[in-house]
């Protein structure tokens, strides 16, 4: 059954010139681009990676009378080279999104971009073959049993109070190992108040350590580098002030497993205040936290 032609394509021709070129549209009734991409796939030390196969697909208009069009997506599959590169030129349409990229032992970052614009959107994605866009893998060392994913959330308060919790039950806990403490000053803040303020995140894991880390991927954790407690927060007249703790460490706890753990500390409420966090631990004391 043939698809009707979007209004939007009806209406495409009443648009000024001037704005259907600053959107990156070629043909302004079908609302086509011409689409060159260039990418890179890499192992996590920035290796190049040859033979990975690329599955993208390929969003674009058509239309064949007045009456008949709309959208359609062709799937493609590219091999990069030995240089880790592969490359889609002088292709028409809206957009691609990247679906897959296979290679046997490594796995895809779960942090990449996926979908490109290149017409039809607010964003549109401006390739450059001397930058193409880089895709991580991770070599896989083999993933091991670690303990099923624990997490808590719920409101703590923001006066200094201690919080206790046990990384193996996800649980509060008063003899638990790890340990929160948040403040912020003013403690209640105005309603509906905008003004930022001072607040504070400290954060300790009991009789062992924790580090930040912006790995992308935390599948292995350092031997050393470890502190016993971390100290997080900003000042009222910090210029890039944002009002919460968003944070991803590696630990070691007193009996010496390895884990990951990540924090969510939203400072703005009220009066107490919601905190997230989740944390995997290796049981087997191995550094290995692949998944």
């Amino acid at each position: 059954m043939n698809q009707p032609l979007p209004i939007v394509l009806i209406l495409w021709g009443l648009w000024p010139l001037s704005s259907i070129s600053q959107i990156g549209v070629a043909d302004p009734v079908t609302g086509n681009a011409t689409i060159n991409f260039w990418g890179r796939v890499v192992d996590q030390d920035g290796n190049p990676l040859m033979g990975a196969k690329v599955n993208l697909t390929l969003n674009y208009g058509w239309i064949k009378s007045p009456t008949e069009g709309g959208m359609k997506e062709d799937k493609m599959s590219l091999e990069t080279d030995e240089n880790g590169n592969f490359a889609l030129s002088n292709t028409q349409g809206h957009g691609i999104e990247v679906k897959a990229i296979d290679k046997a032992g490594y796995k895809l970052s779960e942090k990449v971009t996926r979908s490109y614009a290149y017409s039809w959107s607010a964003d549109i994605f401006h390739p450059d073959p001397n930058k193409p866009v880089v895709f991580k893998m991770w070599k896989q060392r083999g993933a091991e049993q670690l303990v099923q994913p624990r997490s808590w959330n719920g409101q703590v308060a923001c006066d200094g109070t201690t919080n206790r919790f046990d990384l193996l039950q996800g649980k509060r806990n008063a003899g638990g190992d790890l340990e929160i403490a948040c403040f912020r000053n003013p403690l209640k803040l105005p309603p509906a108040s905008n003004a930022p303020y001072d607040y504070e995140l400290q954060i300790a894991i009991i009789g062992g350590g924790i580090q930040t880390t912006e790995d992308e991927f935390t599948y292995l954790a350092p031997e050393s580098g470890y502190s016993s407690s971390l100290t997080f927060g900003q000042k009222a007249d910090d210029p890039k002030w944002v009002g919460k703790v968003k944070q991803e460490f590696y630990i070691k706890t007193a009996d010496g497993h390895f884990g990951r753990l990540a924090i969510d500390w939203y400072a703005w409420q009220q009066f107490s205040t919601h905190l997230d966090w989740n944390c995997s631990i290796n049981p087997s004391g191995s550094r290995n936290l692949e998944r």
